[in-house]
């Protein structure tokens, strides 16, 4: 590796850390936030549908257009800007519960998109460098996100919801600053090259629909559990803002070890098998936290979940990757990250949001545990189609 590739290599790992920071600010506390303001189980619910139905049109457009022109460096710019703006919305534009919920409904449809298009044009740079190891980048984002949470609570004891919001803005403008590490696109090819490729290549591969599929079915878990998982721990289990954030913390630190070691992982174990293992670990933690009376063992059972999170997230990106074509890339991790979640989301949302307010989150969390079973089921079911690729460069999975 030269001079030149270190140093780009440091400025992806700064944007992946303040591009998660930024998110460590707001991600466990927009619910928390929302309550505090008025709104009810089912409200938040409802907000969380509509902005589910926003991501499923505008992600897809959007990196539709920049896998056709080229330009994926230039909506990430554009993404993380609006999500700034949102975020500040958040505790300005307070004057009616409608406007507010419009303001969330934006910032989320322009958050996890950033990322999608982050991990994709992250992955392209390494390819580009030689480098494998995808998984030591994305632990600077694991390290931002427990550096910001766990200062979460002294910063909300000092200025409230509102600071917490305006420094989350503060740390996705900064990694705007390293964002020229990241290339223009996610191919070298040039487009008049792309405009001759044999259509045939771009085709996605049946797996990547049954891949879809099981995605769905274990995101309405994690769309429930990310809407009303810390809510939980503070109603029911008597966790305080500022424990939420050291648990956020915990939860993120517990990551950086396997992200550290999961490429040379993945070199002996497949990626989908251990995708299936994230899934399997997560719902398990899931429905352990059901059964728990108070937050003693929270702290422990979020550094297991760290290691089974990572698992997931990792392996399903980069298997995202591999089985697509450079030129459709980025669309096809939007559609993983970004819209099947939303599609997820927008479907049960109210109906989690009902059960939380009538059942109470303990049913909710096992009823979403049994949900991701049923995901990992498809994808044992289908294992060996799983394995189908769109181009000879992308067989090795």
């Amino acid at each position: 590796m030269n001079k030149g590739e270190g140093k780009s290599l440091k400025a992806l790992s700064a944007v992946t850390f303040f591009n998660y920071a930024a998110r460590g600010f707001t991600f466990p506390f927009i619910s928390l936030y929302l309550l505090h303001v008025g709104f009810t189980g089912t409200q938040i619910g409802i907000v969380l549908s509509a902005s589910a139905a926003l991501r499923l049109v505008v992600p897809p457009l959007l990196n539709t257009f920049a896998d056709q022109t080229g330009r994926h460096r230039q909506l990430f710019y554009g993404l993380v800007i609006g999500n700034s703006l949102a975020t500040v919305g958040l505790v300005i534009l307070t004057f009616s519960q409608w406007v507010l919920g419009a303001v969330v409904v934006v910032r989320d449809s322009l958050d996890t998109p950033s990322t999608s298009l982050l991990s994709q044009l992250t992955i392209t740079r390494l390819e580009q460098q030689g480098c494998d190891i995808y998984g030591r980048l994305r632990a600077w984002g694991s390290f931002g996100w427990a550096v910001t949470t766990m200062i979460s609570g002294a910063i909300f004891a000092v200025g409230g919801y509102f600071l917490l919001f305006v420094m989350a803005s503060v740390m996705n403008i900064i990694s705007l600053i390293f964002a020229p590490s990241l290339p223009k696109q996610t191919t070298d090819e040039t487009l008049e090259k792309q405009k001759t490729d044999d259509k045939h290549s771009l085709k996605r591969p049946v797996g990547f629909y049954i891949l879809m599929l099981s995605w769905f079915l274990f995101f309405i878990g994690m769309s429930s559990i990310g809407g009303f998982m810390y809510p939980f721990f503070q109603q029911e289990l008597g966790a305080t803002n500022a424990m939420i954030g050291i648990l956020a913390s915990v939860g993120a630190l517990a990551e950086i070890p396997s992200m550290v070691v999961i490429d040379r992982m993945l070199k002996r174990i497949n990626i989908r098998t251990t995708l299936m293992l994230g899934m399997f670990g997560m719902a398990s933690i899931w429905t352990v936290f059901t059964f728990l009376e108070g937050a003693f063992l929270l702290i422990p059972l979020m550094i297991i979940r760290g290691t089974f999170y990572t698992f997931q997230n990792v392996a399903s990106t980069l298997l995202v990757s591999r089985i697509s074509h450079p030129r459709n890339a980025a669309t096809n991790q939007a559609l993983s990250q970004v819209t099947v979640p939303a599609l997820a989301q927008l479907i049960s949302a109210p109906i989690a949001g009902y059960i939380f307010d009538l059942y109470g989150p303990r049913v909710l969390l096992r009823l979403v545990a049994v949900m991701a079973i049923f995901a990992i089921l498809i994808l044992i079911s289908f294992r060996r189609t799983m394995a189908a690729t769109p181009t000879e460069s992308h067989t090795a999975i």
